[in-house]
């Protein structure tokens, strides 16, 4: 049986890299995959280790690519709507 919680937190990375602003799906998806991990190792059952594992790797590069985008592009958005000189 695989872990539901594995299954929802690997949606919710890839939902995060569909939408324009995920990051607030992308953090609940690292969440509830190492939610997710913690349950699959304490309970031999479950399945899902593989779905935990990509919802935390695929959020984390979206994250970092945000980050990356807002540091490099952050001060020419700023300057467009006339908040920095």
């Amino acid at each position: 049986m695989k872990s539901k919680l594995a299954i929802m937190s690997f949606v919710l990375g890839l939902i995060s890299f569909v939408q324009l602003f995920g990051i607030e799906k992308a953090v609940l998806a690292i969440i509830f995959g190492t939610i997710a991990l913690k349950e699959i190792v304490s309970d031999q059952k479950l399945a899902g280790k593989n779905y935990a594992y990509s919802a935390i790797i695929i959020s984390s590069l979206y994250i970092l690519i945000v980050i990356v985008l807002l540091i490099i592009k952050g001060p020419d958005m700023l300057k467009y709507i006339g908040m920095m000189r």
